[in-house]
């Protein structure tokens, strides 16, 4: 199952991203077939919070997005040391930012298969990326 990255989220979130008919349109062919990556929410909470979106708002913004793709979000990736220690593999073999590294590890875990924009995850062989553009 593909893993779905942070920025699709975000893109499927706000009508005025430029990706965001690309990745409602990604999220909803999907649907049952992808996996929410643990990482890729909780990075989607924590800059939501940034924002300073409120308590409230946050929780309006998972029930959204629970409502919109029930089939992305039936399934959400469990995280194990094996996660984490391929995250930290990736982090220091190809420079990946710490959110991106957690969420590749998670998409090599499943079929290699990350739902993204990032063209950090090309460098990673073995994943393949289900491009927004």
């Amino acid at each position: 199952m593909p893993i779905v990255d942070t920025v699709a989220l975000f893109a499927a979130a706000d009508p005025s991203d430029r990706f965001h008919g690309n990745a409602t349109a990604q999220l909803r062919k999907l649907g049952g077939r992808l996996q929410l990556g643990t990482f890729a929410l909780m990075e989607f909470d924590v800059v939501l919070r940034s924002r300073g979106f409120s308590a409230r708002a946050r929780r309006e913004e998972m029930t959204l997005l629970a409502l919109d793709f029930p089939g992305a979000v039936a399934s959400v990736h469990p995280v194990t040391p094996k996660t984490l220690y391929l995250a930290a593999l990736y982090e220091e073999e190809f420079a990946l930012g710490y959110f991106d590294s957690l969420i590749a590890a998670e998409a090599s875990e499943h079929d290699g298969t990350v739902v993204s924009t990032d063209r950090e995850f090309d460098r990673i062989p073995g994943l393949r990326r289900v491009s927004l553009d």
